[in-house]
């Protein structure tokens, strides 16, 4: 390790209660004179007044006298450079309590916002910038090192002018980074010259280090604080599960995605007709799902429950597929299906409800109006579109305004008329 390194061992951030200096010292001000006037000043001038009323008039040496009068004024010079040394001390105190204070107060902040990421890009980011809060660094950096290279590369970097920075020292830091892997503990380089104060703090991960965060601090300004560690120490723990947490989501979101694909697939083959139904429907149900103000929420749970409205199809033998007594069990099948896993389970709804009517007179539980899933009366409206306009259909293809006509025809029985409306609308811009 370059002498100019050191490692640290990360301890644990302090804990305490958030004071207002200013306002709280000037309180303890007040406080403290009111103790040393009361418990000093009040006795020195009553010993004062007692000296020169009796003690002074039966001395008859000079000396003696003066030598009282030293050791009155000697008591009271003492007890004002006391006073004066506990309020540099306290004011001391609480200066240092309000750091660490605001550095708990960030670090709470901070964990909150890593414990709401979905995205291992969001967390990387997120950290980088925490890490400029916890620190007040000039720059941060979060290095993540790869399954097929150990070395610790830049995944994100906060501050004005980062990236140029890490264009210039950007070895030295990645040095630093590696060597606060190597040793699982923090690595301090104070500046020299004009090389920047530079901390390394390791990313713990389930069997190795899986990279660092750096901040980076200019020359002029003063060298990172041991509490100043300690908080990068903190926040490099909630960075790491932050980044598992995004990791997991990303793996889930992938799994699921391709599991869906493959549903998809089966269930074209299954039918033998209708052949990319599914896929339309949830194109069609996302330009609608926008167009109406869905949150990105409601708009992913909309994506998979129109990819999936006929899962329940796969339930059913082709034969008995175009029986209106057998088919109309296919949104029971599907919500059961999709109920029993968890990551589907508000899909289920949806699904469950897709041919519901707005009046009242759909199946399956004949349910009516708002009482429908928003997302199933989307679908509905999609479902009913692409069954009447697709060359594959079961049908023969209705024209674009023939298949308008028809929307518009049920609204207020079959299809909720605002959504009817907005689908015209996307049909009317040349979107459908």
């Amino acid at each position: 390790m370059p002498p100019t390194m050191r490692r640290l061992r990360p301890a644990a951030a302090g804990n305490g209660m958030k004071y207002g200096l200013r306002l709280f010292s000037d309180k303890l001000d007040r406080l403290t004179f009111s103790a040393y006037f009361l418990g000093a000043v009040v006795p020195l001038v009553a010993l004062a007044v007692v000296v020169e009323r009796f003690a002074l008039p039966t001395m008859s040496a000079r000396n003696d006298a003066l030598g009282l009068i030293a050791v009155v004024v000697s008591a009271a010079m003492l007890s004002l450079g006391s006073y004066l040394v506990l309020r540099r001390s306290t004011r001391r105190t609480l200066s240092r309590m309000d750091r660490d204070n605001h550095r708990l107060t960030s670090l709470l902040r901070v964990s909150t916002r890593l414990a709401g990421v979905q995205h291992v890009t969001d967390a990387t980011d997120t950290a980088a910038q925490c890490a400029l809060e916890v620190t007040s660094s000039s720059a941060a950096y979060l290095c993540v090192a790869g399954a097929e290279n150990p070395e610790p590369a830049m995944a994100a970097a906060a501050g004005e002018g980062a990236t140029k920075l890490y264009e210039q020292v950007g070895s030295e830091l990645a040095s630093m980074a590696s060597f606060a892997m190597e040793g699982a503990r923090p690595v301090v380089r104070e500046a020299q010259g004009e090389t920047p104060h530079a901390i390394a703090v390791p990313l713990p991960g389930e069997r190795r280090q899986i990279g660092a965060i750096v901040a980076v601090r200019t020359a002029s300004a003063p060298p990172f604080a041991s509490e100043e560690v300690d908080g990068l120490a903190t926040l490099a723990a909630l960075a790491s599960v932050a980044l598992l947490n995004g990791d997991l989501r990303d793996s889930q979101r992938n799994f699921f995605s391709h599991v869906t694909d493959i549903i998809v697939t089966a269930l074209d083959a299954h039918l033998g007709f209708h052949e990319g139904h599914s896929e339309r429907v949830a194109q069609l149900a996302n330009r609608m799902g926008r167009t109406i103000g869905l949150d990105d929420e409601a708009l992913q749970r909309l994506h998979f429950a129109a990819l999936l409205h006929d899962i329940g199809m796969l339930k059913l033998d082709r034969s008995q597929q175009m029986n209106p007594r057998t088919c109309d069990k296919h949104t029971l099948l599907g919500s059961r299906m999709l109920g029993r896993i968890r990551l589907w389970k508000d899909v289920a709804p949806i699904v469950h409800h897709h041919h519901e009517w707005f009046d009242g007179s759909g199946y399956p539980d004949g349910i009516a109006g708002e009482e429908i899933p928003l997302e199933a009366r989307v679908i509905a409206v999609c479902d009913a579109w692409d069954t009447m306009t697709s060359e594959s259909s079961y049908k023969s293809a209705m024209t674009r305004d023939e298949g308008i006509a028809e929307l518009e025809a049920c609204i207020e029985t079959q299809f909720d008329p605002e959504l009817v409306r907005a689908f015209r609308a996307l049909v009317d811009a040349g979107e459908v």
